[in-house]
């Protein structure tokens, strides 16, 4: 009877697990998702934008992409890699992973394709007054200079009009 009542207790303990928790070492499923979509974003931005570029090495800047992934999610490639042959090997859960991750890219193209592009703020106040054109000062002729050019050309006419002999 204490035989039994232990096996059902055991039993209940272990049913109770929940069945989505990853191994140790194994990312959890929603560190995972954020981490796969991000890594499909970069591979989607290295094929359509970087391997267009010939100065850029197509590879390498993808490898600098994952690296920004990995710090931002605090993991690292081993790590990563290591789940996602994990997830693979378990059909439901990459399912449910896939599935998760498809859902969020259609609800973020649906957010942004409707968004505003200009947010419109509305304002019952009254806009500032415009500020003044900057004036810049011009020089003035003075009356001294207008002179002098006027002494010039008289001496210039006389010149041409009586040459010197």
């Amino acid at each position: 009877m204490k035989a039994a009542a232990f096996i059902i207790i055991i039993s209940c303990i272990f049913s109770c697990k929940n069945k989505d928790d990853a191994p140790l070492g194994i990312l959890k499923f929603d560190k995972m998702q954020a981490v796969l979509w991000d890594v499909i974003q970069a591979e989607a931005l290295t094929v359509q934008f970087i391997k267009k570029d010939s100065v850029l090495n197509a590879p390498l800047e993808n490898l600098k992409l994952q690296q920004q992934i990995f710090s931002e999610h605090q993991t690292n490639k081993e790590e990563f890699y290591k789940s996602y042959q994990y997830y693979s090997g378990h059909i439901q859960l990459m399912r449910s992973l896939l599935d998760s991750i498809t859902t969020m890219a259609e609800r973020n193209k649906y957010q942004n394709l409707y968004k505003p592009l200009v947010p419109q703020k509305i304002s019952l106040m009254p806009l500032p007054p415009p500020s003044p054109p900057v004036v810049i000062p011009m020089p003035i002729p003075t009356l001294n200079s207008v002179q002098t050019l006027m002494q010039d050309t008289s001496t210039i006419r006389k010149r041409i009009l009586k040459p010197e002999r």
